[in-house]
């Protein structure tokens, strides 16, 4: 059933000019993509499944999600809520979701939300007076938002400040309110930039969005230009799964392919919770191997920075030859490792290498 999807998106692509999907951050899913993330999800046994994609495009995501759950015998009805306001696409999206479910052998309920899908639920995300305090909620929240810097004071930023400080970006502020939107252990798949991950832009975001749910899964790309299809994108992409519980798993599921179209080679590597998100910032570690995750160990043995401890880092050059009288060739009392270029191979420090003047006297 996808592929006449796709045909139809990939012709929408080829006739609306970039700069007018640029507007609205529109990259589209593949096919491959789509069907991977839709197989992420364990499914909750129960007759009826509510889903929701926000910023929908031409519904891919929804389409892939339906495609599966239509082959759960248990399921009898589904019911679909897509956002999306761009009156370019909206015809598309409606022709796709109608088609799915005239293919699907479920009851399919489809409702297709043209309002702003961060502003019309702010009172509601904020708990202010005039929103509602019983607000609908989802099994299953899948998306791809679109991936656009906004200015501070732009309405989506200010509609939820307690997520947003620098300079935002609508990605994230779209997975905080999926977030929201999703049921208690319901769960919720999402592509999106790898950037959230560590900086202090991000960081009311991570605050959020670690503490409402908890990673379960997370998928990484080695190409940065291979995720989406019939677009010239530049962009290191992850796809997440995120499980609404304050409960904290013992371990995260790291998966990787190249591209998108090599998931049945995926490497799969299953790493400590603790490891992955640590520390007070919540920084989340991507690593792809075992070497990787035995580095990381080794580094949240240390509970204290180099400040901390009365030292500073200095970079740049050190001259050597005008300090030849506290350099040694050999290890001696009070001599510590003075490390060169050459000691660095590959990211990892190799010492000694029988360097002449690999000691220096404190």
């Amino acid at each position: 059933m996808l592929e006449q999807i796709v045909e139809k998106t990939n012709q929408y692509i080829e006739e609306m000019p970039k700069k007018e999907r640029k507007k609205y951050g529109q990259f589209f899913t593949s096919i491959e993509t789509a069907r991977y993330m839709a197989g992420l999800f364990i499914i909750p046994q129960q007759t009826t499944v509510t889903l929701l994609d926000a910023g929908a495009g031409s519904g891919i995501l929804t389409c892939a999600m339906i495609e599966r759950l239509d082959k759960i015998e248990d399921i009898k009805e589904i019911i679909v809520t897509c956002y999306e306001n761009d009156e370019n696409v909206l015809p598309l999206l409606q022709e796709n979701l109608l088609y799915m479910r005239e293919c699907s052998s479920k009851k399919i309920n489809i409702k297709i939300i043209t309002e702003n899908y961060i502003t019309s639920q702010y009172l509601d995300f904020n708990h202010m007076l005039g929103g509602n305090w019983n607000p609908e909620k989802y099994d299953i929240v899948i998306g791809n938002p679109p991936y656009m810097k906004i200015s501070k004071d732009a309405p989506e930023a200010t509609a939820m400040p307690s997520v947003c400080y620098g300079a935002p970006n609508m990605y994230f502020i779209f997975a905080s309110m999926g977030l929201f939107n999703l049921k208690d252990d319901g769960e919720m798949v999402y592509i999106i930039p790898r950037s959230w991950t560590s900086g202090a832009y991000f960081k009311r975001f991570r605050e959020y969005f670690l503490s409402e749910g908890k990673l379960i899964h997370i998928h990484l790309f080695g190409s940065r230009n291979k995720v989406f299809d019939k677009e010239n994108v530049l962009q290191e992409t992850i796809i997440v799964k995120v499980k609404k519980t304050k409960v904290q798993p013992d371990n995260v599921t790291i998966t990787s392919t190249h591209t998108n179209k090599d998931f049945d080679q995926c490497t799969t590597l299953v790493v400590p919770y603790n490891l992955v998100v640590s520390g007070k910032e919540l920084y989340v570690y991507l690593v792809t191997n075992e070497e990787e995750v035995s580095v990381l160990k080794k580094l949240h043995q240390w509970d204290k920075t180099l400040p901390d401890i009365g030292l500073k880092m200095k970079t740049g050059l050190t001259v050597d030859f005008r300090n030849r009288d506290i350099l040694r060739d050999d290890a001696e009392e009070g001599a510590i490792p003075l490390f060169y270029s050459q000691h660095i191979k590959e990211g990892i420090v190799q010492f000694p290498i029988q360097k002449e003047h690999e000691y220096v006297v404190t």
